[in-house]
């Protein structure tokens, strides 16, 4: 197929247009799909078995997180930790509200 027919044809002719000026200088398209992930000796392939692993991966991690586990001594080490309690020591001040007449509003820009 020539590429003017393919252009013409193409209901989206930019993106038409890449593709082909990607064909001609030879780049590969990637697939961003897993196709296999080894999790602690098991070799997974099924896409499904990829997805629920990596889900009970993050649904458990913040259980070794959290600040009521057992084995704190190893949590007070972790960088999280430490970056968590250090943005619960530097708490910002509690937020004050003035009121303001119109006239002050209006005479701000004067």
């Amino acid at each position: 197929m020539n590429y003017n027919r393919r252009i013409f044809e193409s209901s989206n002719k930019p993106k038409t247009t890449w593709n082909i000026i990607n064909e001609l200088l030879g780049k590969q398209r990637w697939s961003n799909d897993i196709q296999k992930v080894i999790i602690e000796g098991s070799h997974l392939a099924s896409q499904h078995d990829i997805a629920n692993s990596f889900n009970k991966y993050f649904s458990n991690i913040i259980d070794k997180l959290n600040c009521n586990t057992t084995d704190k001594s190893s949590l007070k080490n972790s960088s999280t930790y430490c970056y968590l309690d250090q943005c619960n020591k530097n708490q910002n001040p509690p937020m004050v509200f003035k009121f303001f007449s119109t006239h002050e509003i209006t005479t701000i820009n004067r």
